[in-house]
């Protein structure tokens, strides 16, 4: 008596491992997706919604602001050596 075949090709496991990694697959792709929406919004921003950049907290207004300081900031701070 063999036993019965449906029985038998439940217990094959090939097809579970492969489904296995496809599903984790999936997820690693949906966290990663997730993280690199989070980082643009939170640290990139927008570099058109920069009204004021000397008090926000995105990263690009803040390279867009040490680029192009407004004319009341100075830019370089000079420091004269006495001989």
């Amino acid at each position: 008596m063999a036993g019965d075949p449906i029985k038998q090709e439940l217990k094959n496991e090939e097809g579970q491992t492969v489904v296995e990694y496809l599903l984790l697959l999936v997820v690693m792709a949906t966290i990663i997706s997730s993280l690199i929406v989070t980082i643009k919004n939170r640290y990139l921003g927008d570099a058109t919604k920069c009204d004021n950049p000397a008090f926000s907290k995105t990263l690009l207004c803040k390279i867009n602001r040490l680029m192009s300081p407004l004319p009341t900031e100075k830019r370089f701070q000079y420091f004269p050596f006495k001989k």
